[in-house]
């Protein structure tokens, strides 16, 4: 009897192994059955937030206000493309989704005017606060 469930607890896991798991978007929506073309915009405009929080994160670092404005300036392009489209969950909750994205515009802006002003003190913790607008918001509507 021991042998039988072993048996088949070794079986059912390797199911698991073999089948993939779906990933979901949207909810309970398989991840690509919702890929309109704003949903395709926000998933280009991540890497180059990533990409630009390093290297705001670095500028900033170095004293350096014109690569922090450049860097910032590459996200606030992309936040009215943003604030579009729809999270991959929780989107009936998509005003708090907008209002992250507001709330990073004005922290961005807040940081690149406090470098520009020579204030790199206050411009570190003006991006702490982007760093954690963008922690949130994966918290809540990513995967």
């Amino acid at each position: 009897m021991r042998i039988l469930l072993l048996v088949a607890v070794v079986l059912s896991a390797g199911i698991f192994l073999v089948k993939p798991n779906a990933t979901f978007a949207h909810d309970n929506e398989p991840r690509g059955k919702h890929m309109d073309a704003q949903m395709k915009k926000l998933h280009a405009i991540m890497p180059v937030f990533s990409a630009a929080l390093a290297e705001l994160e670095s500028a900033l670092e170095k004293s350096d206000a014109a690569a922090a404005k450049a860097q910032a300036d590459r996200i606030l392009t992309a936040v009215p493309d943003l604030k579009k489209s729809k999270p991959h969950k929780n989107i009936k909750q998509r005003k708090k989704f907008v209002e992250l994205a507001t709330n990073l515009e004005d922290s961005l802006t807040i940081t690149v005017d406090l470098a520009q002003k020579g204030d790199f003190v206050g411009a570190n913790a003006a991006f702490k606060k982007v760093e954690e607008i963008c922690a949130a918001c994966h918290a809540k509507f990513r995967d």
